[in-house]
């Protein structure tokens, strides 16, 4: 039999040839290829993203005449040798096969990979959120080994170096059979480990490949394809990853510590390398770009990206440089740079988006927010931005305009219900209130149990005067968010206001507003208008304990609300005006001029003030001996003095033991007189001051008390969910027992 016959009859008469019936279909068919009879796929493979087009294989070691009767099951458990893979790739399905394997890249729950191709490029982008990270892998084979250098690694508000992230997140998608080394990805032996996989488990034998080598990578129509030959050259590098190669060989271990997190490693290793290249632009950046993430760096990361390059052409971390520098046109320019030449879009439309977050005037904020939306329009943070500044703005159409674009493509009831209420938010607090109030509506569609959204809904009915319907709406919002065990401290308070303002009903407004709790961001206006509130119906008593509680809430936040001040402003001139209790006044203002130490006019009135204690100070007899002094306040507090007679003698016994600061008496009426009205805050002070210089009897009385106050403010704490304020008192308690024994 001739070889043509050969031929013919293994190509014919149809794609396949019939298997024995309990045997499993095998693609595979007899070929004469390259004068040898062997074996050929007949249809595509999928492996993972990768589909193998084209495989043949010779059957070294046949001598002719044949028998081909048994067709491929008499030759398929034969070593062949491989002669021809040809791999394709399209880039939309390594997408897909990237995204489970990159959730953890940048974190977020909803993230798109995108993959292009420019030969010898493939660039793989990923964004979730903000963040963004792109880089490419540069074809560089050797041989049969496949080799892929990370290159060009780059990135928009990430939390450290991209090329760090790029390696990781190469790691995170890499199979059993390649390696990575630094920047490097090697699969060796490719066509061996190729065959392994993949004639097995079509039914024939792995081929030895010991002769085929890569090609270059091609673009055929929207796929990738790469072809692996026996009869193909030794690869030709090109320049690019001719440079990128031996960029990677001298910075091997530097890049290793970069993707292991080693930042101050990886940046000593660069400089190294950068002493035996100097002036390398991608190792200065390198370190650049480290550096612009340390403190107080920026201007030595620009000086050494200068020396080797002109900045406004190193894309993001340059115009982040150039901004912390003071050079905003120079940032403009670099970022302008960098997102025409990006691919990418979503990481371009970041590079507008972070200028226009930083643009100073309304018109650059807005042209700037204008380009990231057209870069890439279905980027949710890019549209937000330019949502808000809208608004800002005034320009309440283009706004709604974006607004209903992002409830569009939001996913899902819950994704929709989110983008409503944001926007109809951000419209209320920008005085848009019938516009907000349709959002919010749109918002109760999707969840219409939601207690923010019902409250938001009620304050934008307040603001277009229907407070009616309001009143039912704050009503509902507080009874939902109690059924789910929380409380909406934004409709309590809105409820406290409208009884108030509307139906004058200040005791069923001081009740509401004493519901807001103290660890909610309302609780300061809530605790001031109770205060307020009080003096209105002539409760001077309540209402100085209220501004007592204002000014502890902002002595215990450790960033007091802007209007803290001005509270505490009001507590004074009550205090002074209509309780005529010119200490008090003194407390409130003194607190306040904590808070904002800078404020003139505060520093005048507490200087007024603090003359006014001294004068009534000197009036009463300050000058007098200590002793005198003491007899004056000794005296036990009659049976039948109030809470508010209660309060004024606990204030002149603290102004009497800040003149005479060592009188045990003085303290231990303080300490009885504050138990009972149970102040546990100025008590553990008083008690942690005195028991400092206290004798031994002295002390054997105050540390039960102590240690009994500081019980009760761990409980207050637990209750209350502030965990690590109740590890503090609990500590604090632990260490009165080790140094006063059993007391």
């Amino acid at each position: 039999m001739t070889s043509r016959a050969i031929s013919r009859r293994a190509r014919a008469p149809g794609p396949a040839e019939p298997s024995a019936p309990d045997e499993p279909r095998v693609p595979l068919r007899l070929i004469v290829t390259r004068g040898a009879l062997g074996l050929e796929l007949y249809e595509p493979v999928e492996l993972g993203p990768l589909s193998v087009r084209r495989l043949s294989l010779t059957l070294p070691g046949l001598a002719f005449p044949l028998d081909l009767s048994g067709g491929v099951r008499v030759f398929r458990h034969r070593r062949g040798e491989l002669e021809t893979l040809e791999l394709a790739l399209a880039p939309e399905s390594l997408a897909r096969w990237l995204e489970p394997r990159w959730a953890s890249v940048l974190g977020g729950a909803e993230r798109r990979v995108t993959v292009w191709v420019e030969p010898p490029r493939i660039g793989l982008g990923l964004v979730s959120g903000d963040a963004a990270l792109a880089f490419d892998l540069l074809w560089a084979p050797s041989g049969g080994d496949a080799r892929l250098i990370i290159d060009a690694a780059r990135g928009a508000n990430l939390e450290g170096p991209a090329l760090g992230y790029a390696m990781r997140a190469v790691d995170a998608a890499l199979g059993a059979g390649a390696e990575r080394r630094g920047r490097v990805i090697t699969v060796e032996a490719a066509g061996a480990r190729l065959g392994r996989a993949l004639l097995p488990a079509v039914g024939a034998r792995a081929p030895a490949a010991s002769r085929v080598r890569f090609g270059p990578l091609e673009l055929d129509g929207d796929l990738l394809r790469v072809e692996l030959d026996s009869e193909n050259p030794p690869a030709a590098l090109s320049a690019e990853p001719t440079q990128a190669l031996e960029l990677a060989r001298l910075v091997a271990g530097a890049d290793e510590a970069l993707a292991r997190g080693a930042v101050d490693e990886a940046r000593a290793g660069y400089l190294v390398a950068l002493e035996q290249a100097p002036r390398h632009p991608d190792l200065a950046l390198a370190v650049a770009e480290i550096d612009a993430y340390a403190e107080a760096r920026d201007e030595a990361a620009l000086a050494l990206l200068v020396e080797s390059r002109d900045p406004v052409g190193a894309g993001l971390i340059a115009a982040s440089l150039l901004a912390a520098t003071g050079d905003l046109d120079g940032a403009r320019e670099a970022v302008s740079r960098a997102a025409l030449s990006e691919r990418f879009a979503p990481l371009a439309a970041l590079g507008w988006r972070w200028l226009g977050l930083r643009e100073p005037g309304a018109a650059g904020k807005l042209q700037a927010l204008d380009r990231a939306v057209a870069r890439a329009p279905a980027l949710p943070c890019a549209r937000w931005s330019r949502f808000e500044a809208r608004v800002a703005r005034g320009d309440v159409e283009g706004a709604l305009a974006d607004a209903e674009h992002l409830e569009a493509a939001a996913t899902g009831p819950r994704a929709r219900h989110a983008a409503s209420a944001h926007a109809a938010r951000a419209l209320l607090e920008a005085g848009f209130g019938r516009e907000a109030g349709r959002w919010f509506e749109r918002a109760l569609r999707y969840l219409p149990d939601d207690p923010a959204a019902t409250t938001g809904f009620a304050r934008s009915l307040i603001e277009l005067g229907s407070k009616e319907r309001a009143f039912g709406l704050l009503e509902r919002a507080v009874a939902l968010a109690e059924r789910t065990g929380s409380v909406d401290a934004v409709a309590l308070l809105e409820l406290a206001r409208l009884l108030a303002r509307e139906l004058g009903d200040l005791p069923q407004a001081i009740a509401r507003a004493r519901q807001v709790p103290a660890s909610s961001p309302g609780a300061l206006e809530a605790r001031g208008l109770e205060a307020r509130w009080r003096a209105a119906l002539g409760d001077l008593v309540g209402a100085s304990l209220a501004w007592a509680r204002v000014r502890d809430h902002v002595e215990l936040t450790p960033e007091p609300d802007p209007r803290a001040v001005e509270w505490l402003r009001e507590a004074a001139r009550f205090e002074r005006e209509a309780r005529g209790d010119a200490l008090a006044a003194e407390r409130h203002l003194a607190v306040a001029l904590r808070a904002a130490p800078r404020d003139r006019a505060l520093g005048d009135a507490y200087r007024r003030v603090a003359a006014e204690v001294a004068a009534a100070s000197a009036a009463a007899g300050a000058t007098d001996s200590a002793a005198e002094r003491r007899d004056s306040t000794r005296a036990e507090p009659p049976p039948q003095l109030d809470e508010s007679g209660l309060l004024e003698r606990a204030e002149a016994l603290e102004a009497a033991l800040r003149l005479a600061p060592g009188d045990g008496q003085l303290a231990r009426e303080l300490v009885e007189l504050l138990e009972a009205l149970g102040d546990d805050a100025r008590l553990y002070a008083l008690a942690s001051a005195q028991l400092e210089d206290a004798d031994p009897s002295e002390r054997a009385w105050l540390l039960p008390r102590a240690r009994a106050v500081l019980e009760r403010l761990e409980a207050d704490a637990s209750a209350r969910g502030r965990h690590d304020e109740a590890r503090l008192y609990r500590e604090a308690r632990a260490r009165l027992a080790v140094s006063g024994g059993s007391g």
